[in-house]
């Protein structure tokens, strides 16, 4: 009979990454390994399942909302800081196109405009004289 050698999976894992020669393999052939702490893929599951109590879950339940409760504080300050800023950046265009009561337009608006051309005609006159 072959000896025996026990391992843990995580120590068996260190094995694998051997780039010259399978050691797994060759330690197989010479010793008969057992695992000490392997688990199937059902056992995972129900000690995953083992420790979910109602305390761990309510501690957990919390947590999220309270993280909820903060994204969404943060989300309300950045909308009210756009609306803000889109509020301003109206105030500013309005103040350009002369729509403020405040403010001096940069062009003539539409009453005056037929005033100024008007008056653009008699300077010209003034300068060049009639034309037939």
């Amino acid at each position: 009979m072959r000896d025996r050698k026990y391992f843990t999976v995580r120590e068996w894992n260190r094995f694998k990454n051997n780039d010259y020669f399978d050691m797994q393999d060759m330690l197989c052939q010479k010793y008969d390994i057992i695992l000490t702490d392997y688990q199937t893929k059902r056992e995972k599951i129900y000690s995953a399942l083992k420790k979910i109590n109602l305390k761990n879950l309510d501690k957990g339940i919390t947590g999220f909302s309270k993280l909820v409760q903060s994204f969404g504080g943060s989300m309300d300050q950045l909308t009210r800081e756009i609306d803000s800023q889109k509020h301003k950046d109206k105030d500013n265009l309005d103040s350009v196109w002369g729509k403020s009561n405040n403010s001096v337009p940069i062009w003539a608006s539409s009453e005056d405009n037929f005033d100024s051309q008007a008056q653009h005609k008699a300077n010209l006159e003034k300068i060049w004289g009639k034309r037939e």
